[in-house]
Formats: C-alpha cells, sequence, structure tokens
C-alpha cells in the first residue's frame, strides 16, 4: 500500500512539534474560538500535543458543527443526518482539504487496483456525503470509466445499473452490498476490486464477500474514514492491520479519562495501546482537527515497520464509544432516546448491530402502532436513513420486546451500537 514519508517525519519530536505549532496557529487564525481556547490554556504557540485542547462534540456543537463562517467564502458544505440539537452536522471543506482527501483516496486506490486496466468500469454505490460526492473524481483521474448510483433509487434499480455496467472495481458501503446481495432479481457482477467504506467490515466479512464473488480476501478493501476528517485508514492485507494515511497522528485515550474532562483540562498524549481513538490531520483546513474525539473505540495502535518505513497502525475498530449510530447514514443517540422516550416512556432500551438497527426494549410486546411511530420517528430526525430505507438500501429499523435480564446494557449505563454475537 502507498505511502509517503511523513509518518517517519512526525515520529521525531522536534520535526513534529514544529509542524504541531503550525498546525494549531492555522486554525487559531480560522477560528477565533480556538484562538481564544489556545490563549486561556496559555498553549498559543505550543507545539506540544499535551498542551492542545481536545477537540470534542460539546465544543464543535458549539463553535462549528451549527455555526455561520462568513469568512471562509469558498467552502464547500457537508450535512450529515440526525443531530442531537436538531440540526443537522454541517461540515466545511475547502478546495485544498477537497484535493487532499482525492489524493489520498487516488494513492490508495491507485494501488489497490494496480491489476486492473486503465479504462475498466468502476461504480461508485455510497450513501450521501463527502466520499459520495468524490468518488467520481477518483475515479476519473485514475482513467476508469466512471459511474456512481443515486442512493435515492430503488435497490431493484441498482442492480439492474451493476448488472449493466458490469463494474471490475466496485466502491461500497457494507450493508448496501448486503442489502444488494439479497436481492431478486440477483446482483450478476464479476468485479475484481471492491472497496467499502462506512461501517465496520471485518476480516470474516470481507473474506465472505470475496468467496462470493470468487476473489481472493485481499481482493476486499475496507476503508476508514469520516466526513470531519475524509481518509483516515485502511486494510492491510500485508499486516493484517489497518494503516494509517501519512497525514494522521493518531491518539488513544482511556474512554474514562474523557468523562468529565473540560476543554481547559491538560491530556497528556498517549500514542499507544487501545481505547478512545483521538485524530489530527496535517492536511485539514477547515475542519479544527487537532485532538479531534472521532467518537471511535479501537485495539492495538501502535507504530510498525512496514515496507522499510515506520508506519501507525492499529488492529480493529471495536465500534462507537458515543454519538451517532449509523444505520446506512447517522442516527443520534439523543435522537434515538428522544423517539423511544416519546413511543416507550419509562421502559429501557438498548440498540444492537444486527444487519441493521435492532431496538430492544423491555417490554412485554411491540405493537404495530407503537413500531410504526418509531419508525416514523426516524424518518423526521434522520431524513437521509429514511431516504435509503425508501429505496430498498437498508432494512427498515426493528424494535423488538426483550425482559428485563434480557438487556446486555446492565442497569448503570444505557449501551447502543451493541454488536450482536
Amino acid at each position: 500500500m502507498p505511502h509517503s514519508t511523513a509518518t517517519t517525519t512526525l515520529a521525531h519530536a522536534p520535526a513534529r512539534e514544529a509542524a504541531l505549532a503550525a498546525l494549531a496557529a492555522g486554525h487559531a487564525q480560522r477560528f477565533p474560538w480556538y484562538r481564544d481556547l489556545l490563549v486561556h490554556r496559555g498553549a498559543l504557540g505550543s507545539g506540544d500535543l499535551s498542551d492542545l485542547p481536545l477537540i470534542g462534540t460539546d465544543l464543535l456543537g458549539a463553535h462549528y458543527y451549527t455555526a455561520e463562517h462568513p469568512h471562509l467564502p469558498d467552502a464547500s458544505a457537508y450535512l450529515t443526518s440526525g443531530t442531537s440539537g436538531g440540526r443537522r452536522k454541517r461540515i466545511l471543506y475547502s478546495p485544498s482539504d477537497d484535493d487532499a482527501y482525492v489524493a489520498q483516496r487516488r494513492e490508495l486506490f491507485a494501488e489497490f487496483t494496480r491489476t486492473v486496466p486503465r479504462g475498466a468500469v468502476a461504480v461508485a454505490d455510497l450513501g450521501t456525503g463527502h466520499a459520495a460526492a468524490s468518488a467520481r473524481r477518483v475515479f476519473v483521474q485514475l482513467g476508469f470509466e466512471a459511474h456512481d448510483i443515486d442512493f435515492t433509487r430503488p435497490v431493484d434499480e441498482h442492480v439492474a445499473k451493476l448488472n449493466a455496467w458490469r463494474p471490475e472495481v466496485f466502491f461500497t458501503m457494507p450493508m448496501i452490498l448486503d442489502r444488494l446481495l439479497q436481492a431478486r432479481p440477483g446482483l450478476d457482477i464479476r468485479p475484481r476490486k471492491i472497496m467499502v467504506v462506512g461501517d465496520v467490515a471485518p476480516p470474516a466479512w470481507r473474506a465472505h464477500v470475496a468467496e462470493r464473488f470468487g476473489l481472493l480476501p485481499q481482493d476486499v478493501l475496507d476503508v476508514f474514514g469520516s466526513i470531519e476528517i475524509g481518509a483516515i485508514a485502511y486494510s492491510c492485507a500485508d499486516t493484517g492491520l489497518y494503516h494509517f494515511h501519512d497525514h494522521i497522528l493518531p491518539e488513544v485515550l482511556p474512554p474514562g479519562d474523557l468523562s468529565g474532562l473540560s476543554a481547559n483540562d491538560r491530556v497528556p498524549a498517549r500514542q499507544e495501546g487501545s481505547g478512545a481513538l483521538l485524530l489530527t490531520s496535517f492536511t485539514r483546513g477547515y475542519f479544527p482537527a487537532v485532538r479531534y474525539v472521532t467518537g471511535d473505540s479501537i485495539t492495538g495502535l501502535r507504530r510498525i515497520r512496514h515496507a522499510g518505513r515506520e508506519v501507525f497502525a492499529f488492529e480493529r475498530i471495536d465500534g462507537r464509544l458515543s454519538g451517532d449510530l449509523k444505520h446506512g447514514e447517522r442516527i443520534s443517540n439523543h435522537d434515538l432516546a428522544q423517539i423511544m422516550a416519546e413511543v416507550f416512556p419509562g421502559h429501557p432500551f438498548e440498540a444492537a448491530d444486527d444487519e441493521g438497527l435492532v431496538i430492544r426494549v423491555v417490554a412485554d410486546a411491540v405493537g404495530a402502532e407503537q413500531l410504526a411511530a418509531v419508525r416514523a420517528a426516524v424518518d423526521r430526525q434522520a431524513p437521509d436513513v429514511a431516504q435509503m430505507i425508501a429505496s430498498g438500501l437498508v432494512g427498515p429499523v426493528r424494535v423488538t420486546a426483550v425482559p428485563p435480564d434480557r438487556l446486555r446494557s446492565g442497569h448503570a449505563k444505557r449501551r447502543l451500537d451493541l454488536k450482536e454475537g
């Protein structure tokens, strides 16, 4: 897989501190609230990672996601679904942000698809957001005949288009691919390379997809990204790990260390181990990606030697610690709790990922009217999810009744985005 020399440079403290100081200064210039934060902490001009504040959802909700940024007139805006404040999150990209993201994806995909002849058909079948918006540009720059599919169209149209185009390169989401493989009439394509993004795609899932299409497991690439950061990491068949892109400086913190923190707390940097993932990007300009708390939990962050150089890598994505659930697109935990409080007031519940979103509620039964009310509320709160359900790309939200002793959350805290096993 492709690498530059950036990560090796970042491993050396003097060069890294100079780069961090310049990065923080740039964000302070673009975002006055971030400058105020640095000044208050006495960290303006510092390149010590531990001096810099953690950037979490509270700060971003107050100053970024729904704020106006008239001083950034050249920004492109991308919206997410279902946010806790009732307004969709708005994430900005500068032209150079877009160019950097496309270059990162292009470098990765060029290496991954090097055995596929240029001029071959490449199709992107994604949801909404930055990855979907830029996929065609990436494929065109790689010399492929590029197509994409409108995610609002019914699933049978997706199957028909794919069967007609017969892509040799296919870029989609795990949940969409699962739905396509269940469709009738069936999907009849023979891609040589498959890339997926947006949901956790563990090795067993990738192996199953490879077998279904007559491929080797290394022909299925899991891409890890977010709309806030852009390109983050990707699965590496050589090492069995996920490798971070070179513009990323990752950290992990014990999840408990994040609770109760204020923006003024000094949090020592910790770059190896397992826990809550923090990311700093050296190419992201219009998002304050310095010690950004992603809400993801990962296992086994480390620095390794690969292909003669040092890279940051990790073993697996364990799931979300808090924030947004995924059902094709995002549903915030706040919105889900609000919906359940309206339809099942006073009833404990949890959300599980069991080939789609399943809400498990403590009740004797779930009536047809209650199920309809939950689904209607999800449609209101998360319109992109509603559209993906309406087009058949993901299944409807399911709600099941369980006795109290069947909840896996325990009694202290509700758990969302459980993995059914």
